[in-house]
């Protein structure tokens, strides 16, 4: 029998792969991001199910949000050079939600709870960075930096944005993306906590 630590290890782990696999696919054709996006949810569903997660409605929703935003529409990463800066402060504060629903069922405390939640998420935005590194180093996929198409969309642009410039843009606005999840969760904790006090 796992102890719950090793359970809660096994969690975070097929999460991470869960969102690696999403991301690395977000420049693919448009019937393998629509099978990628279902496929996802799926994989969601069933890991839900297998180790008894018991994920929310609302976190199914997060997720499609997430899969919608980084694979349906990824096209508007070479329309838009804000595209993806908005996504990579949005994103984090949304996995945040995900990842504190697994950390909260532990018996942490709560503020420990939070520490650990923004440092997953923080480890997952440099993960994502060091494996786009890789990728453009050995097959030149344009991860990093911030290209634009022409009008017609068939040929990129040149470079808008630096790709060293990019990736701390990307990495500063995910952070800062988590942290705005910690600060709403310590005033909405401490919030209830100064109503329960008064009752």
């Amino acid at each position: 029998m796992l102890s719950s630590h090793k359970k809660n290890v096994i969690y975070i782990s097929i999460g991470v792969i869960i969102l690696l696999g999403l991301y690395l696919l977000k420049n693919t054709n448009y019937f393998l991001r629509i099978s990628t996006f279902l496929f996802s949810i799926i994989l969601f569903y069933f890991a839900d199910v297998f180790f008894n997660l018991k994920f929310k409605n609302h976190h199914y929703l997060i997720l499609i949000v997430i899969s919608a935003a980084g694979i349906l529409f990824s096209s508007l990463y070479f329309i838009s050079s804000d595209y993806d800066k908005v996504l990579h402060l949005i994103s984090p504060f949304m996995i945040s939600i995900l990842i504190f629903f697994l950390v909260n069922t532990t018996n942490l405390k709560f503020s420990t709870k939070l520490l650990v939640t923004f440092a997953i998420v923080v480890m997952f935005l440099s993960l994502f960075e060091i494996i786009e590194f890789f990728l453009d180093q050995f097959f030149d996929l344009k991860l990093q930096g911030v290209f634009l198409r022409d009008i017609s969309g068939i040929s990129k642009l040149g470079i808008v944005m630096d790709r060293n410039d990019d990736t701390m843009i990307d990495l500063i606005l995910g952070t800062v993306g988590s942290a705005i999840f910690v600060g709403y969760k310590t005033i909405v904790f401490h919030l209830n906590k100064s109503k329960k006090k008064r009752m």
